[in-house]
């Protein structure tokens, strides 16, 4: 796959990283809104989706436009191989490849980022999923695992391997989220490979865009936890000028999500996001408990309708 490739089915350079538990359908329709040119799914389980595991599929579920894609982990090619056969991903016009999460159950297991310890299975894993599907493949990794820094040779595995694209998050698994992000390394990277390279990592602003495309002459970005509570962030980065009103954005949020999810589950998962909205809202910290208690879409919505109300009156 060729930059020119990439650049046919993207409108812009601009991805909304995968979060878990936060990058759900109704945040990226958000993400979508104020202008972000490829969202991609919560990590979902190979091996949940090989047995049919419900909550698997559901974080499959799209409601946004445009080009989607569905990140997969696991540990074992046979896992996505079975996974693959499963008619769920006729949405989605690309396989994104967990091999950087660098929590601890996933990295127990032998999947996310202790796949860059073991290249060999890596490899087996990008083939047979090149094999499985005629949509691209991309693989998500980081610089390294534990302390180390394979950024540059994983890469070019992944590259001979047949993946179209990669994103690289400038921190090894032990370094987690905390630091700054090295974005040398993914510069590091782009000299040593020909598919495109997206960085991740500290990407929160136009300001850090810019810094990060002219320092690494990365392909795109890949924007995470800049975006968390802010899906307007793709607006900021692109020099839109844009409107945000936080309260039909957390009504069109949970709407989504209703349309799928249980309501009980839907609140809670809300409540998440609400903690992420309301954040830096003066009071919104003493606000929370009493938000947490709600029960009903109906009763959380008021509530926050009112947190907002008194706040604009202060």
């Amino acid at each position: 796959m060729t930059e020119k490739g990439i650049a046919k089915i993207l409108p812009n350079d601009m991805v909304l990283s995968p979060l878990a538990g936060y990058t759900d359908a109704g945040f990226r329709t958000l993400a979508k809104d104020f202008g972000c040119g490829l969202t991609v799914t919560e990590m979902v389980s190979a091996k949940g989706l090989a047995m049919n595991n419900h909550v698997s599929r559901d974080l499959l579920y799209v409601a946004e436009k445009g080009v989607v894609a569905a990140q997969l982990f696991g540990g074992e090619p046979d896992a996505f191989v079975a996974a693959l056969e499963k008619k769920c991903f006729d949405r989605f016009e690309i396989i994104d490849i967990n091999m950087g999460c660098p929590q601890k159950k996933i990295v127990g297991n032998g999947e996310g980022c202790a796949l860059m310890a073991d290249v060999k299975r890596a490899e087996k894993i990008i083939l047979a999923v090149k094999k499985s599907t005629d949509k691209l493949v991309t693989v998500k990794f980081r610089k390294g695992f534990g302390n180390e820094n394979t950024a540059v040779e994983f890469a070019k595995m992944c590259e001979g391997a047949g993946a179209d694209a990669i994103t690289v998050h400038g921190r090894t698994s032990n370094e987690m989220f905390s630091g700054r992000a090295d974005w040398s390394v993914i510069k590091d990277v782009v000299s040593a490979v020909k598919i495109p390279v997206f960085a991740n990592g500290d990407i929160a602003s136009r300001e850090d865009y810019l810094n990060v495309k002219e320092m690494t002459g990365c392909f795109g970005v890949s924007v995470g936890r800049g975006a968390m509570g802010k899906p307007y962030v793709f607006a900021e980065i692109s020099g839109n000028d844009f409107s945000f009103d936080l309260m039909s954005a957390i009504k069109k949020h949970f709407e989504i999500l209703l349309s799928f999810m249980p309501e009980r589950l839907c609140v809670n998962e809300m409540k998440k996001h609400i903690c992420c909205y309301l954040k830096g809202i003066k009071g919104s910290r003493k606000a929370m408990p009493l938000l947490q208690s709600a029960c009903t879409a109906e009763e959380t919505l008021r509530l926050v309708d009112e947190f907002l109300s008194f706040d604009a009156s202060c």
